[in-house]
């Protein structure tokens, strides 16, 4: 037997993905752009069985002092991936496994943590089936697992994942190292349960917006403006774009059909909180991907007084800080 252990960031998406113009293959709409966060991981653990009919999934979640079992959808969902691994790393052998899987932070609260552990989990299966693979390949096997979003979590620090023509031309490269911009993103947690509706719904009925196809339009613009802004560290200019795209998806969200509200009461509420104290020249921008809770980005000289600011408001249960980060690894 061989074990193996990973570690794998979420990802905080300035330029968001939602909707799938190609549901086999988990291809976007658009090119997206995100930056992996140093405090919001999944450690996973893989261990190889020669008994093919051994498959076992074992998770410990956020808070949770134990592992538990496994046998409802997220199992499924590992093993349409493994079986989606197999086909694209063209491998006959059949394995049996065990996976350990931990998070440091709430699951399917809007903070990916599918990103997270399905990043993870393609780089277990490479490991599982001996293939070595680049950083554009791993990208590419990551999408596959259905969670688009993970792609982004295999290159470090920022990722821009290119939505290609087709599966092999769409996947994420690294556009900059950690270390290139010290921008910081808050999490600020204001419910740590399970969101209701899942992303990958969500996707499925994105084009019955009637906002969807001006999302679309305003996209192309927004893009090469924000890439512009980051390359020049426009950090104003930068966050302006972050909160435009931010209320431009979640409009799309609850102009579907069924409509989708993730914002509650308390995002809102702290929305404003947002706005206001940049009045006084505390500079940060909230942006906010499939959930209720919030990720308010920050330069790292401004890190200490919002901390201040934040830790006396009510609507906050935990803030999670978060720098950026490399990409999925062996530990």
């Amino acid at each position: 037997m061989k074990k193996v252990k990973i570690k794998s960031p979420a990802n905080i998406a300035f330029i968001k993905y939602w909707g799938q113009r190609d549901k086999k293959f988990f291809l976007p709409y658009n090119d997206s752009f995100s930056m992996n966060l140093s405090s919001c991981y999944t450690i996973l653990e893989i261990e190889i069985i020669e008994e093919p009919k051994i498959k076992k999934l074992y998770v410990k979640d956020y808070d949770k002092d134990k592992f538990e079992i496994k046998h409802d959808e997220s199992f499924e969902k590992v093993i349409n991936f493994y079986n989606r691994a197999k086909k694209f790393l063209k491998v006959k052998k059949d394995y049996g496994f065990i996976i350990y899987s931990y998070n440091s932070f709430p699951k399917k609260a809007g903070i990916a943590s599918s990103a997270s552990f399905f990043s993870a989990l393609a780089l277990g299966f490479s490991w599982l089936f001996e293939k070595k693979l680049d950083k554009k390949n791993l990208s590419i096997l990551a999408r596959l697992s259905g969670s688009g979003s993970s792609c982004r979590s295999i290159p470090d620090g920022f990722s821009w994942w290119y939505k290609g023509n087709k599966s092999n031309d769409s996947y994420a490269v690294s556009i900059a190292m950690p270390s290139y911009w010290d921008l910081v993103d808050l999490v600020l947690i204001l419910n740590k349960g399970e969101k209701k509706v899942s992303s990958s719904e969500g996707h499925q009925n994105v084009e019955t917006s009637n906002l969807f196809k001006y999302r679309l339009l305003s996209l192309e613009k927004r893009i090469k403006e924000i890439k512009k802004a980051f390359f020049k560290k426009d950090f104003t200019y930068f966050g302006y774009l972050l909160e435009e795209e931010a209320i431009s998806m979640h409009s799309v969200m609850m102009t579907q059909k069924p409509p989708i509200f993730y914002w509650s009461g308390k995002t809102v509420e702290l929305i404003k909180k947002i706005i206001e104290i940049r009045k006084i020249g505390i500079e940060g921008y909230f942006t906010i991907d499939a959930g209720e809770n919030i990720h308010l980005i920050c330069q790292k000289k401004d890190e200490e007084k919002f901390l201040k600011f934040l830790k006396d408001q009510k609507e906050i249960l935990q803030i999670i800080v978060n720098y950026p980060e490399e990409g999925a690894k062996f530990i």
